[in-house]
């Protein structure tokens, strides 16, 4: 938006013959830079500030105001007014009623629009400032010469026709100076407007020859180009005619190609053509291949490993796995190679202490077993040997197995095979940890005494199982089976007598029952440091409790 007013033909003092034209020509240019253009020629007051209120009016959604003024112009006290044709100023108290101050028209402006721009071309040798004089007397200095400098504020720039307090040029030409620069070079295709008025100062020191000096004042935030630099862009080359033929024929000889060189020649000489999608299609797919093919020749290949383990991952055998690791000892079962021969070797230790312990407890159990009357009236054939576990305690001599690092089913596995040796039955060991096995290691820690926190796998059961050397869970017989010397055997059914209808049934009697049962528990039982209470099945029918003596771990045994 746009105001431009110039006052030429005062009714009161002499005619200024440059601002009509002035304004005439501003107007013009303003209205060719694309501006919504409100002008004002030869205003009274009234008009004036009717002219000003239309154009505060449209300001609403404004990108930019400009207000040019051409007339005379007064600063009194350092403000500046605006002189409409019908003034008449006689005195300093006709300014308020009679001139237009500058700063109504700014404030509006920059109360309305982020950018604002002002050209004063008012700074004429005033006759109305001699009236003014004259009638202030002493207080005639207030009256200036020239306009007062304007404060403006974010986003504004006020340019004066010459430096505050001087007096500028009418001119001997249609326009101004000031004004002739400005229509010049106001609005130069993509130049900034502080640029533009650095050509204008030019102009006008070279047509006053120094005498005038055009001054602005800016506060401007950003550059402000009136018109923008067009760009004119070189015509289109004329495309070379295609024959479809040739293309066709083209597109048939490389289309099967496996070289994306094909492909990318074909869319330099035809980037617009029948096939050129299916073109970019192809070159993606042949470098994807090629890349896979880098990758996958770049990634050794596994294949004969993984076979080779595959093949020895079930063996008992240390130097299976030392063969592995010779051979790939950096490979993808390095670490479970390891943990293999790690448990190889603790379990053949353990195997081999077990023996040896049972071995022991079996030349024991051999030598109290000869010190008694007992021992000569039973049969080798019939006679059992077992030991108990011990609960909390291993002789001194036993050293405690090394600590193996098994996997879930290994455990499992391991738990089950123990837990038969002891008499514990899980039946098939086959690593799969359901309800019996779980059954068998709850019967276990109830008969030896040992509260166990949990009835899952766990690697410090698995070590006080093989503490173990002989039953600890008492032997259960099935129907038709009975308790004999330590074993279940089938139930004699006597033969029918002939003197008698029905079958006569042998009982058994407490008179073939030995006086001392404790040596039948010892026996039976063996050594067990702190066992804890057992009830036994005699052979002659009667049931003995036995009880562990932790000082001399001999059981002692009575009759129930």
């Amino acid at each position: 938006m746009a105001l431009v007013i110039g006052n030429s033909d005062y009714a009161n003092v002499a005619e200024l013959k440059n601002p009509y034209n002035d304004a005439q020509g501003m107007s013009e240019k303003l209205e060719d830079l694309g501006f919504d253009v409100v002008t004002g020629l030869d205003l009274s007051l009234r008009d004036m500030r009717q002219t000003v209120r239309a154009f505060i009016k449209k300001l609403d959604g404004a990108d930019l105001a400009l207000f040019f003024y051409a007339g005379h112009g007064i600063q009194v006290n350092g403000e500046n007014y605006l002189v409409p044709v019908d003034a008449q100023l006689s005195s300093h108290l006709d300014l308020d009623f009679e001139a237009l101050p500058a700063n109504l028209v700014l404030n509006a402006m920059e109360q309305s629009t982020k950018v604002n721009l002002v050209f004063l071309d008012a700074c004429r040798n005033n006759p109305f400032t001699e009236n003014l004089a004259r009638s202030m007397g002493t207080r005639s200095s207030a009256v200036g010469r020239g306009l007062a400098k304007i404060g403006s504020g974010v986003g504004s720039l006020v340019s004066f026709a010459t430096q505050p307090g001087n007096v500028a040029l009418d001119g001997d030409g249609k326009n101004s100076p000031f004004t002739s620069a400005l229509i010049k070079h106001l609005g130069t295709p993509g130049q900034d407007i502080t640029r533009d008025l650095v050509m204008v100062r030019r102009d006008v020191l070279e047509a006053t020859k120094g005498q005038q000096v055009p001054w602005d004042n800016s506060s401007l935030t950003g550059e402000v180009i009136l018109k923008a630099l067009e760009v004119v862009e070189p015509p289109e080359e004329k495309k070379p005619t295609i024959n479809p033929q040739i293309e066709l024929t083209y597109w048939d000889s490389i289309k099967s190609g496996q070289n994306a060189a094909y492909f990318e020649t074909y869319l330099s000489r035809y980037p617009e053509g029948q096939f050129a999608d299916i073109a970019r299609i192809r070159i993606d797919e042949i470098k994807a291949k090629a890349e896979s093919d880098k990758v996958r020749q770049a990634k050794p290949d596994t294949t004969a490993e993984i076979t080779y383990w595959q093949t020895i991952q079930n063996s008992t055998r240390t130097e299976m796995f030392e063969s592995y690791l010779g051979r790939y000892p950096n490979g993808i079962y390095a670490d479970l190679a390891q943990l293999k021969i790690q448990s190889i070797k603790s379990q053949a230790e353990a195997e081999a202490r077990r023996k040896a312990q049972v071995e022991a407890e079996a030349q024991t159990i051999a030598s109290a077993a000869s010190s008694s009357p007992e021992r000569t009236a039973t049969k080798p054939d019939d006679e059992i040997t077992v030991a108990a576990l011990t609960p909390d305690e291993t002789p001194s001599t036993a050293s405690p197995a090394p600590v193996t690092l098994l996997s879930p089913e290994e455990l499992a596995t391991a738990l089950q095979t123990e837990l038969n040796r002891v008499g514990c039955s899980v039946g098939r060991v086959d690593g799969d940890w359901g309800n019996r096995s779980r059954q068998a290691l709850r019967t276990y820690g109830r008969e030896a005494g040992i509260d166990l926190a949990s009835l899952d796998p766990d690697p410090a059961i698995l070590d006080q199982l093989k503490k173990s050397t002989g039953r600890v869970c008492p032997l259960t017989c099935g129907r038709n089976q009975e308790l004999k010397n330590g074993r279940c055997v089938a139930t004699r059914t006597p033969e029918p007598s002939s003197n008698s209808d029905k079958p006569s049934t042998k009982t058994k009697t407490a008179d073939s029952c030995p006086n001392n049962p404790s040596v039948y528990g010892n026996k039976v039982i063996g050594k067990a440091h702190g066992m804890a209470r057992q009830t036994l099945s005699h052979p002659c029918g009667r049931k003995l409790v036995c009880r562990g003596n932790r000082s001399s771990w001999v059981l002692t045994c009575n009759w129930l």
